[in-house]
């Protein structure tokens, strides 16, 4: 995990936290409980975020969650180097967070059907295949790495090969910048949990002056 205060309107903390490692959830509980923002933003859809709070926080019993190939084998890279459980436990735990306390949660990446235009507009034909090689080769070998920061870091490398993939990461994440800006409007302060390998794009577009990994 790695965190950073950034001053302005609103205040953010910054949360990049590696998506699956058991022990993020526990770790950036208590980041919110020391900052005690106005609000949380986390990098999913505003679907995904509403199926954490209604089917996984606060119930006696949660669902069955399926996982792709991708997905599967992510976690089986992962759990050489930690425990793994999903849903991805520092999300869920800012949700969980954010509904204990009374506080406004948001999902800040595009909605899903934007997300499917916003995909159609940057991945050509050849680019995709190029993705879905990649992620067989993912799929077979996950990537070899010391720490759940590398590994992380690692797997986004390996399924970004392209040109169109860099542009969709940034178009994706440009959204999701400007979503949180707009939380300002209410918020002064604004917990931000996004996943480990997207950190760099958001400590820059909220005025960091430097890479952090």
């Amino acid at each position: 995990m790695i965190v950073e205060r950034l001053p302005g309107r609103p205040t953010v903390l910054l949360v990049g936290s590696v998506r699956g490692l058991a022990g993020e959830g526990a770790a950036v509980a208590n980041q919110l409980d020391e900052f005690a923002p106005s609000a949380v933003a986390v990098s999913l859809s505003p679907e995904e975020t509403e199926t954490l709070s209604q089917y996984f926080v606060g119930t006696p019993t949660e669902p069955v969650v399926p996982l792709s190939a991708s997905e599967a084998a992510h976690a089986v890279g992962l759990a050489r180097l930690g425990e793994v459980q999903v849903p991805a436990p520092a999300l869920l735990s800012a949700v969980d967070w954010a509904r204990r306390h009374d506080r406004p949660v948001l999902g800040i990446d595009p909605p899903e059907d934007s997300y499917a235009e916003m995909f159609a507009a940057h991945i050509g034909y050849f680019e995709l295949v190029r993705r879905t090689l990649r992620e067989r080769q993912l799929v077979k070998a996950p990537p070899e790495a010391d720490t759940p920061d590398e590994y992380a870091l690692a797997w986004d490398r390996t399924m970004r090969p392209g040109a169109g993939s860099q542009t969709l990461a940034r178009a994706r994440d440009a959204y999701a910048a400007d979503q949180v800006r707009e939380m300002g409007r209410t918020a002064a302060t604004v917990a931000v949990v996004v996943d480990r390998e997207r950190f760099d794009a958001f400590y820059a577009a909220f005025g960091g002056s430097a890479r952090r990994t």
